[in-house]
């Protein structure tokens, strides 16, 4: 059985489930794939001693309109059910971070009261990238409720790397999209990362493969092989945001594939 929890010292990791999602693989690859594909939904939960922190938040409630069709959410259990099996509510959560503004990582966070007690943080280039993007572009929808929650002070935009609070650090890697921050939890040595879409599943670990929706696709080859390399050198369990089983793994280099993820299991 996978594992789905860390102690990190005195930070505890908790990762949640939000369902699964099908797709046709042309919307990950790019056109001319046709089979359909399957990604989880892990958002991270991270207790520390002042705090309690969500780390991405699903697809929400409902697929976006603009979505069906492409995509189709399967749940037996939802985040909010995932948050309430580990002990907490949703007005024991403090802080909410999001890795980037696509709508399967954005849909729980940007519809207040959801996480009444909260500061929802992004950084300001993703919300410069979605105001950019298509209209009825995933990104591009979050815009409106990112836009109204800094005005209203729920939100606050970042500008680079950065310490949210003690154990809980944020590093921007470009490349699936302009401002896609990954996240570095715990103190000193004892460590695990978030590395949201920048390697999403245990296929993306091969710093070649490419998806058809990375913006910039050298930055993300570059910050790939950048972060897994130092997630290997210092031992770090890696939570792979869209992986359906072995969403928990230890990272070790592969003369073949780039890396190779080892699940953590009980």
């Amino acid at each position: 059985m996978a594992r789905d929890s860390l102690d990190l010292g005195s930070v505890k990791v908790r990762i949640l489930d939000d369902g699964t999602f099908i797709t046709d693989a042309g919307n990950v690859f790019g056109e001319g794939r046709k089979a359909k594909i399957r990604g989880a939904m892990h958002a991270v939960l991270v207790e520390t001693n002042d705090a309690l922190v969500l780390i991405d938040a699903g697809f929400g409630p409902e697929l976006p309109g603009a979505l069906e069709g492409r995509y189709e959410i399967r749940r037996e259990s939802n985040l909010m059910d995932s948050l309430e099996d580990a002990g907490h509510s949703v007005e024991d959560v403090t802080h909410v971070v999001l890795s980037h503004l696509d709508p399967d990582h954005v849909g729980w966070a940007l519809n207040p009261p959801d996480f009444p007690n909260a500061t929802v943080y992004a950084q300001r280039a993703a919300l410069e990238e979605a105001r950019e993007m298509p209209e009825k572009d995933g990104r591009r929808l979050a815009v409106p409720a990112v836009e109204r929650g800094v005005e209203e002070g729920w939100f606050e935009l970042l500008d680079g790397d950065g310490e949210i609070l003690p154990g809980v650090r944020v590093e921007v890697r470009n490349g699936h999209s302009e401002g896609h921050q990954i996240v570095w939890i715990g103190d000193g040595e004892d460590v695990a990362l978030f590395t949201a879409d920048l390697a999403p599943a245990k296929i993306w670990l091969n710093p070649d493969l490419i998806a058809g929706v990375d913006t910039d696709p050298k930055a993300a080859r570059k910050n790939r092989i950048e972060v897994l390399t130092e997630a290997e050198k210092r031992g770090a369990p890696v939570i792979l945001y869209h992986e359906p089983k072995d969403f928990l793994v230890k990272i070790r280099s592969s003369d073949e594939k780039g890396f190779e993820g080892i699940p953590i299991e009980d």
